[in-house]
C-alpha cells in the first residue's frame, strides 16, 4: 500500500510540475510585454494571480483562509509566513489582496520564467551567502514599504528539513519593521507540506486538497521593546497555532 501511495505522489508531483511549467511558458510572452515600465508591478502581480489561480484549479487545490482582522489594502505590511512548501508562494497570491513583493533567494535569478519577476523589479532577490549583499536587499524592500507596498518575507529563510517544525527566524523582516514602524503580520500555513512536499523528495507527501491558512492580527513594533521580542512573538504566534492544529 505504501508503495502505491508513493507512486501516486510521484505522478501527482510530475503532473503539478507539468501544469506549472506549461502555464508559465504560455504566459511568458505576456510577461515580456507587460512587465515593464511604470505599470510593471501591477501587471506582474495580475499575471502571478492568474497563473496561481489556474494552477490551483488544474491541480485540484483550493485555499481556505481565516483572517483574524481585516487588513486595509492601501496600508503596507510585512507578511511573515512559516515556509513548508513551494505551494506557499502560489497560495499567497490567492490569499492576499495586497500588492506584495517577495524577498526570495537569489538562486531564483537562474531559474527559467519566474526569474523575470526578480530581474524587472516586481520581486527582490536575497543573496544569502553574502552578508553585505543580503543586507543590501533590505534597501529596495524599504523603498517598497515607503510606497505603501507590502512585502513577504519567509523569516526562516528556507523550507526547513523537518517540516512542519520551524527553524529559528532571521532578523531581516524584524529589522525593517522596527526601523520603519511597519506592522508584522504572521501567517500560519497548516498543511501545505502535505499537499506538496519538497520537490526533490519524489515520493514525499503530495495530493489534491484544501490549503489551510490563518492570517493573524498585526504585531506593531511600538508594542515591543526591541527587535528580538518582536521576532520571538512572531515565532510564538505561528508555533502555537501549528501545535494547536496538531500537525
Amino acid at each position: 500500500m505504501r508503495k502505491q501511495f508513493g507512486i501516486f505522489r510521484f505522478i501527482y508531483k510530475l503532473y503539478f510540475g507539468i501544469v506549472y511549467l506549461t502555464l508559465g511558458l504560455i504566459m511568458y510572452p505576456f510577461m515580456l510585454i507587460f512587465i515593464r515600465g511604470e505599470k510593471r508591478v501591477r501587471n506582474g502581480i495580475i499575471i502571478k494571480r492568474v497563473w496561481s489561480r489556474i494552477v490551483c484549479w488544474l491541480v485540484f487545490v483550493r485555499p481556505k483562509v481565516v483572517f483574524e482582522k481585516e487588513l486595509p489594502k492601501n496600508e503596507p505590511y510585512i507578511f511573515c509566513p512559516n515556509h513548508t512548501s513551494y505551494l506557499d508562494i502560489v497560495m499567497l497570491y490567492l490569499m492576499l489582496p495586497h500588492h506584495i513583493a517577495f524577498l526570495g533567494k537569489a538562486e531564483i535569478l537562474k531559474w527559467p520564467i519566474i526569474s523575470l519577476f526578480f530581474k524587472r523589479g516586481v520581486d527582490i532577490p536575497v543573496f544569502r551567502e553574502d552578508n553585505k549583499r543580503a543586507l543590501d536587499c533590505l534597501i529596495p524592500a524599504a523603498n517598497e514599504l515607503k510606497n505603501n507596498r507590502s512585502i513577504v518575507i519567509f523569516p526562516e529563510g528556507k523550507i526547513p528539513d523537518n517540516v512542519p517544525n520551524m527553524t529559528a527566524f532571521k532578523r531581516g523582516a524584524f529589522a525593517l519593521a522596527m526601523e520603519y514602524d511597519i506592522p508584522i503580520v504572521p501567517i500560519t500555513f497548516y498543511n501545505n507540506w502535505r499537499l506538496f512536499s519538497d520537490h526533490t523528495d519524489l515520493f514525499g507527501p503530495a495530493q489534491p486538497g484544501v490549503s489551510k491558512a490563518k492570517v493573524h492580527q498585526p504585531l506593531y513594533p511600538k508594542d515591543f521593546k526591541d527587535l528580538l521580542s518582536l521576532r520571538n512573538e512572531t515565532f510564538q504566534v505561528i508555533d502555537t497555532e501549528l501545535k494547536n492544529y496538531g500537525n
